[in-house]
């Protein structure tokens, strides 16, 4: 898939949860961007048992609540699209009983039916699910800007994660290239300069730690006025330095000539760089766009 295509795709997941701050989780497993369903079915019937009487006059006795199976499709994309898929397949595989979190509402499910298709080399992964409701579902409303902390520590997890892999692997090929017979420095040096002290991939990483350490702390972001600007600005900052990872590593893409073993290497380096920060920008939107939902921004 071209890096125009990518960027547009992700463009366009960004507009449609645009005005959202619902969170959807089953289990650990919190969906974000394209992962979260675009319909969500709920609801149920009440079970009543109907006494006919002549004269056409009934006697209806409540037999109480039967919830309706929850019914959701989405689907997993990116490097790790095939490990989540698999994730709750094994959740399934168990058979426990989960949380499920969705349009500030918490049930208890247990899953019923899922199945995933491996599409694109496992980069897109299209699943659907049906959930079977275990209890009533309760309002989690008044309890979401307590649970701000959990979701923005998620968010940063999961792109700090998503940096520190690219780094390594990216080193590991300027390494290589730096090996090779015909090694040209201006194939080592853009990488060089967005993965060193002071590139925009480290200032990245060094945000996401800072804005770690605020949301793990145990304290409530929400009630700390501190705490919350400070992990806005670092998420602001995140979303920036990655956003230049993305527009260096592809401009050193349309550069970079296929005359040598190097460059092959240093295409694929830049690559690499090019699809960790889309996904890392990603679940560093997701933790910013919850913080400003709550702080009114």
């Amino acid at each position: 898939m071209s890096s125009t295509l990518l960027n547009a795709e992700t463009a366009i997941s960004y507009l449609s949860g645009a005005g959202g701050n619902t969170t959807f989780s089953l289990g650990t497993i919190t969906l974000e961007e394209v992962e979260v369903p675009e319909a969500l079915r709920v609801g149920g019937a009440n079970t009543l048992i109907v006494h006919q009487l002549p004269g056409g006059d009934r006697i209806i006795d409540e037999g109480g609540n039967d919830p309706a199976r929850i019914t959701l499709a989405g689907r997993f994309q990116g490097a790790n699209a095939l490990a989540r898929a698999r994730t709750i397949e094994q959740m399934r595989n168990e058979g426990g009983t989960y949380p499920f979190r969705a349009i500030n509402s918490l049930w208890k499910v247990k899953i019923r039916a899922y199945a995933y298709t491996y599409t694109q080399k496992g980069y897109f992964i299209p699943y659907e699910m049906e959930l079977e409701v275990v209890t009533a579902p309760v309002s989690t409303a008044a309890i979401g800007t307590s649970a701000l902390s959990s979701l923005v520590g998620s968010g940063v997890t999961g792109a700090l994660k998503t940096i520190t892999s690219a780094i390594a692997d990216v080193s590991s090929v300027a390494s290589e290239i730096a090996g090779t017979a015909q090694n040209v420095i201006g194939q080592v040096t853009p990488i060089a300069n967005m993965i060193g002290v002071g590139g925009p991939l480290a200032k990245a990483q060094d945000a996401l730690t800072s804005v770690s350490g605020m949301a793990t702390t145990g304290e409530n972001l929400a009630n700390l006025p501190t705490a919350l600007s400070g992990t806005i600005t670092g998420l602001q900052s995140t979303v920036g330095q990655l956003g230049s990872v993305v527009s260096q590593a592809g401009e050193n893409l349309e550069s970079i000539g296929t005359g040598n073993a190097a460059s092959l290497l240093a295409i694929a380096g830049n690559a690499h760089l090019e699809l960790g920060a889309l996904e890392a920008s990603q679940s560093a939107s997701v933790a910013l766009k919850n913080t400003q939902a709550v702080s009114g921004q």
